[in-house]
């Protein structure tokens, strides 16, 4: 079963798995709108949209005419980085590739990106060799 909380269904299963977890996170807050405007890779039938400042991997199927979130979890920043990475690689293959650019795959590879950036402690500046790439801003990756 499941109930509506704004925009958003959140199954039984979502909210056993919020509560088990110990994720603090008001539901009602997770509108259509707001999971659409983050970056998100797909994974055998479900969405994995990725909330990088709560880091939190929202699991959400599409359920007639709306959303259905079917679970969350709690990542770190490093896993929350090779989350955007994947998102970012899939979605220039399957969208810029077909139009011969690439405007994502080098700046988003996970080997390629600077750690110490995405903590805030890189002193390198213009002279790091690694990509420094905005995580927990809005730099996320939109439709087109």
């Amino acid at each position: 079963m499941c109930f509506i909380d704004n925009e958003i269904m959140v199954s039984d299963h979502s909210r056993e798995r919020i509560k088990e977890r110990g994720i603090k996170i008001d539901t009602s807050l997770l509108t259509e709108s707001y999971i659409k405007s983050l970056p998100y890779y797909t994974d055998r039938g479900c969405y994995k949209y990725l909330d990088a400042k709560k880091q939190l991997v929202y699991y959400i199927r599409k359920c007639k005419h709306t959303l259905q979130l079917e679970t969350i979890i709690k990542t770190n920043p490093i896993q929350m980085l090779r989350n955007l990475c994947d998102a970012y690689v899939m979605r220039c293959r399957t969208h810029y590739h077909k139009q011969n650019q690439c405007i994502y795959c080098e700046k988003w590879d996970f080997k390629m990106i600077c750690r110490d950036n995405i903590f805030g402690t890189c002193k390198r500046n213009n002279n790091c060799k690694y990509n420094h790439v905005n995580v927990f801003g809005n730099s996320y990756l939109h439709e087109t």
